[in-house]
């Protein structure tokens, strides 16, 4: 217990949630050979499946960062035309193409995608070069695509980025070698709504593998990482399963507190505990994309076995944004057990502090939101569509009514309940409709 002591004797920002449900077990299976993505939810352990080579190109959402990111693990690989720019597009030779420069999408930034890795100032994003006065970016660059896919042949495709518009709609052109196919396809802005990015397949079009952002925390996934071979020599990019976080999403890593020790202490003296969470005090968190990663397993090929370093744990910040502000809360994550390539399964614990899911709905067939959770001066609350007028009723711990109220949901608006009167501690809100639909949800009331 001294390491966990030393860790929380620094200045302290939220006290650690106790309750004997704080506690969750998850099992993520990505399938025999790790032939899907799985968005993970920490607030509910919600699983979203999306196939790994189901979309090729990604656009950001955010039209500041202008990132381009390719999918490594449908086979593409990325070379920059080194002889020529927009211009030469229809003239573009490939002679010697392999000794031309390959990138990656990095693996720390999200920002950073493989047709980024040239970027040479704060107007020029390496494919493209930002105009300040009409807010758009103009493709400068030609790529290279080589597709190569195990039992296919491999395909050869020139592309070359043309524009991001003010909307943040992208616009390039595709072609294969030989021209018999030559197009030009725009990535819609609105296909990635409430996302960080949005996607396309080059033969089938938008596809939407990502939930929207407030539903999903990690992506258990593949992607190439600098790896070092066996027996030594030069470090390559070899394919690697592991966690990605979503953008935005700060993660911390300690390795030396076990997990035992961890849920020890939260047990026995959460209420004498803050969480040691800001910048500077030893338990940075960063917004490094693979923070999680992949280290946590090592394959021992001599036994075909693998080794878990189940006693490494991840703070994870899981952020809800809502029109009103941002709902927080903060997880310790450990891993448990992983089968390698034949399941693609990862068992995980997850373990809640303070600030718990912004809400805890008992009932879903009313399927409204509240924000923020825990509240103090007053409590939000959106209602779907066309539920008419509905009864609001505020109950204490003791199920004593505190407040009524009647709202409308148009499924857009947030109505504001007031809070600041009440005492804190942990409440229910119980909504019902005049169809009889009706939620309970859960909050807590703090100073």
């Amino acid at each position: 217990m001294k390491n966990i002591a030393l860790l929380f004797s620094l200045s302290i920002a939220a006290v650690v949630s106790n309750g004997a449900n704080a506690q969750y077990t998850d099992t993520v299976t990505m399938g025999q050979g790790y032939a899907n993505s799985v968005y993970f939810n920490l607030r509910n352990g919600e699983k979203t499946t999306a196939p790994m080579a189901q979309w090729h190109i990604a656009h950001t959402t955010v039209t500041r960062d202008n990132c381009l990111r390719i999918n490594h693990m449908a086979g593409f690989e990325v070379y920059a035309y080194p002889n020529g720019d927009n211009k030469d597009f229809s003239t573009m030779d490939t002679a010697g193409w392999k000794s031309w420069r390959k990138f990656y999408n990095d693996i720390h930034e999200h920002e950073k995608g493989a047709f980024n890795q040239q970027k040479t100032s704060m107007w020029d994003f390496s494919w493209g070069v930002y105009d300040p006065n009409t807010k758009e970016v103009t493709g400068d660059s030609l790529y290279l695509l080589v597709n190569a896919v195990p039992g296919f042949n491999t395909t050869y495709l020139k592309f070359m980025p043309i524009k991001q518009l003010v909307t943040g709609d992208f616009i390039y052109r595709i072609a294969t070698l030989d021209g018999s196919t030559d197009r030009t396809d725009t990535m819609f802005q609105s296909s990635g709504k409430d996302k960080s990015y949005k996607y396309q397949h080059f033969y089938n079009g938008s596809v939407q593998p990502e939930p929207v952002r407030n539903n999903w925390d990690l992506l258990f996934t593949r992607y190439p990482a600098p790896t070092v071979p066996p027996g030594g020599g030069p470090t390559v990019m070899y394919p690697t399963m592991g966690i990605e976080s979503k953008r935005g999403t700060r993660v911390s890593k300690i390795t030396n507190v076990s997990w035992s020790d961890w849920t020890d202490f939260f047990s026995n003296y959460s209420n004498k505990v803050d969480s040691a969470l800001t910048e500077g005090n030893g338990l940075t968190l960063s917004k490094d994309l693979t923070k999680i990663g992949g280290d946590w397993k090592t394959f021992n090929g001599s036994n075909g076995t693998w080794t878990i370093e189940n006693q490494w744990v991840y703070i994870v910040e899981s952020v809800r944004t809502y029109p009103t502000g941002n709902d927080t809360a903060i997880y310790f994550v450990n891993m448990e057990k992983f089968s390698g390539s034949s399941k693609g399964e990862t068992i995980l614990n997850r373990y809640l502090l303070s600030k718990i899911p912004g809400s805890v709905k008992s009932d879903k067939s009313l399927n409204a939101e509240i924000y923020p959770n825990p509240a103090t001066q007053a409590l939000y609350v959106k209602l779907p569509l066309n539920h008419g007028k509905t009864l609001a009723i505020l109950h204490d711990a003791q199920g004593k009514s505190m407040m009524r109220a009647e709202i409308i949901g148009n499924g857009s608006d947030y109505y504001s309940l007031n809070t600041s009167n009440l005492t804190p501690g942990i409440y229910t809100l119980v909504l019902t409709d005049g169809s009889g639909n009706s939620g309970s949800y859960r909050f807590v009331k703090v100073q």
